[in-house]
């Protein structure tokens, strides 16, 4: 009787069983709306199909055909990334490093990154360079980051490349010194599209670092990676409207909004620039009150001006 459960059991998984172009085309059914074929899925990824385990992840991660949802997409990733399913091994890492929430954890991040990347998946080893370099996660290791990063650029991964190449402009972790080779690296990455090397390579011009000293072109790369909403280079662009800088006109306005969408994302210098210009009426109109909000934004960020500055707005309330 038990042996006629357990064929019966595999007869009923082998049925469910999907091949990838199958797969795809459900997946794509159930993005329009296909309430069927999301069930098709589901009846397959809770029979134990990997790749049916790993689509329903990328529903739920994505929202498309299935409810936006980090915990039951870490949920389907986990079931597959157990099973060796390297991509779903990547995925969950990345929402173990970038998911706030319980779902945060850097450590399992870096754990899961690492057994993506020795199945070769390059930006899983990208990443993981990238949070050894800043010893997210755990203690940081260059000498091992490099070896990660390298890994990556051989298959041409865009972050694997701007690592190694600021790896070599400094001569890091045991590499000769060379700007003009570390420059090209990042310049290559740039020119893919990986917004992070686009504001590298705007600061190398700027700098003329590795390259013949441009201040056009650093401004150029600088909008490349602000206009793809990288924090760092909208702020930055703030701070060059602000003063003037490369020719830039504008000035105070220019400088709020490139500020604005900075502090949209978090960043801390950002929101203590926007609240201090609401607290100045610099380039948008005076308002007290959204100046206090962006100015503890940055505080609890630990920014060390603007909780100076609230401190000393306290200090005055209490004194009264």
């Amino acid at each position: 009787m038990r042996r006629v459960l357990l064929l019966l059991a595999f007869a009923c998984s082998s049925a469910l069983a999907l091949t990838e172009s199958e797969l795809t085309g459900l997946y794509r059914q159930a993005a329009a709306g296909s309430g069927e074929a999301k069930e098709t899925i589901e009846r397959a990824a809770a029979a134990g199909d990997t790749l049916a385990e790993h689509v329903m992840g990328l529903m739920h991660l994505l929202g498309r055909g299935a409810v936006q949802s980090h915990t039951q997409a870490h949920d389907w990733f986990l079931r597959a990334a157990r099973k060796g399913h390297a991509e779903s091994q990547h995925n969950l890492a990345i929402i173990y490093q970038h998911t706030d929430g319980t779902l945060r954890d850097a450590a399992e991040a870096r754990r899961w990154y690492r057994a993506a990347g020795d199945q070769g998946w390059a930006r899983a080893q990208a990443n993981l360079a990238e949070m050894l370099l800043k010893g997210e996660g755990g203690k940081p290791d260059v000498d091992e980051a490099r070896k990660w990063a390298e890994k990556a650029a051989a298959q041409g991964e865009p972050r694997g490349q701007l690592q190694l190449g600021l790896l070599t402009l400094g001569g890091r972790a045991g590499l000769k010194e060379d700007r003009a080779e570390g420059a090209r690296l990042v310049g290559i990455a740039a020119n893919s599209g990986l917004r992070e090397a686009q504001y590298e390579l705007a600061l190398l011009y700027a700098t003329g670092n590795g390259l013949a000293k441009n201040q056009t072109t650093a401004l150029e790369w600088l909008r490349k990676a602000a206009d793809q909403g990288y924090d760092e280079a909208e702020y930055r662009l703030g701070l060059f409207y602000e003063g003037g800088h490369y020719g830039l006109q504008g000035g105070a306005a220019e400088a709020a909004k490139w500020y604005r969408r900075a502090a949209m994302q978090g960043h801390p210098a950002a929101e203590f620039s926007l609240g201090m210009a609401f607290a100045q009426g610099r380039g948008v109109q005076r308002d007290p009150q959204q100046a206090l909000g962006w100015l503890r934004r940055a505080a609890n960020r630990g920014h060390g001006p603007a909780i100076e500055y609230i401190r000393r707005i306290e200090a005055k309330v209490n004194a009264e």
